[in-house]
């Protein structure tokens, strides 16, 4: 007999069943495993410990404001809840921003945009697009960071929040922890919506301060969770309206815009082939990918992670050498998408 008796009758959602974004973060809780014991709102000191969204890992360097447009009026005047867009400045946290703008959603009253200083090019000058819709729109806009993934990487004097690299040993492979997203993602959001919310760091409520705009789409709906703290809400409004990656490519291009770029770090261990040859493409991200790669395997990053070797690459072996071609080059059909699923979860 389960040890712990459900709070909340459910049904497990059925194919053609028309759920909430909401509903189904609650539905993939129960089915985690949990006994029913789920808040859609509010997730238990203990839910979040079980990997729904762990705490960032502390820090010396605090989180830092790199840029903020069109903040205006007295915090204290606020009115709670307020909107938060979660801007990733990728295909789907892009289309929602224009979505919004364009009145086809409820509209915000921020957007933040979490800067791990190692995106590519093309992510930063969208972004700057991206700068100019917003004032032009009148939403205040804050570019936050917790520092340069990369370099903090390499500097001894930094702690190092590792990333999921692929390691290679002589008892078999594995992958390493993924810290780096909560770290360099996750943490500066929070502590950016907190401030919005005008609660000072550790500071308990319950009230309902924040409701955070994701851009998770339908087809990727498996990567919602609930909120970190109570007084978030998280918002899919692209799962709600069964909007796929897909679907926001083509309503930009139906909008007169260009397809938005994918945001991710250069050196991400999540990449594809296919994604890793973009990377190839820009011949000064690939060198920068290439020399972290290196890296990985000597001096600091090397002492750390001894014995084991470790790869940007899920081949095991230095970028340089790996074999990108697709499962298509070799003669083999490919039954999946060659879209990255956006690990990072912003």
């Amino acid at each position: 007999m389960n040890r712990h008796p459900t709070r909340l009758d459910y049904t497990v959602p059925q194919r053609g069943m028309l759920v909430s974004a909401q509903e189904c973060c609650f539905f993939l809780s129960a089915a985690s495993g949990s006994g029913g014991l789920v808040s859609r709102r509010y997730p238990t000191r203990v839910e979040r410990a079980g990997g729904y969204l762990p705490p960032g890992p502390r820090r010396s360097s605090p989180v830092q404001d790199v840029y903020t447009c069109r903040m205006e009026g007295n915090m204290e005047d606020q009115k709670y809840p307020l909107r938060v867009l979660s801007l990733g400045a990728g295909v789907q946290s892009t289309t929602l921003l224009r979505m919004i703008i364009h009145g086809e959603l409820p509209p915000v009253d921020h957007a933040i945009f979490s800067d791990t200083g190692w995106e590519p090019q093309a992510v930063y000058q969208h972004l700057e697009v991206l700068k100019k819709e917003c004032e032009d729109a009148g939403i205040p806009l804050h570019i936050v960071s917790n520092g340069n993934i990369r370099d903090d990487a390499l500097n001894p004097d930094k702690r190092f929040a590792s990333m999921p690299v692929h390691l290679r040993n002589g008892k078999g492979d594995a992958i390493l922890r993924r810290q780096c997203t909560a770290e360099y993602k996750i943490k500066p959001l929070i502590a950016k919506q907190r401030e919005l919310a005008g609660l000072k760091p550790g500071q308990r409520c319950k009230e309902h301060r924040i409701t955070t705009i994701i851009g998770i789409s339908w087809d990727e709906m498996q990567r919602m969770k609930p909120p970190a703290f109570s007084w978030i809400v998280n918002e899919y409004p692209l799962v709600d309206n069964y909007i796929k990656r897909h679907d926001c490519i083509r309503w930009n291009e139906e909008h007169g815009y260009p397809p938005p770029p994918r945001s991710s770090c250069i050196g991400c261990p999540y990449h594809n082939n296919h994604e890793w040859r973009a990377v190839r493409d820009d011949p000064d991200a690939w060198a920068d990918a290439i020399d972290f790669d290196n890296q990985l395997r000597s001096g600091r990053l090397g002492d750390l992670l001894a014995p084991s070797e470790a790869f940007l690459h899920s081949q095991r072996v230095p970028l340089a050498e790996a074999d990108l071609r697709t499962e298509e080059d070799k003669g083999q059909g490919n039954l999946f998408d060659m879209e990255c699923e956006g690990m990072c979860g912003i």
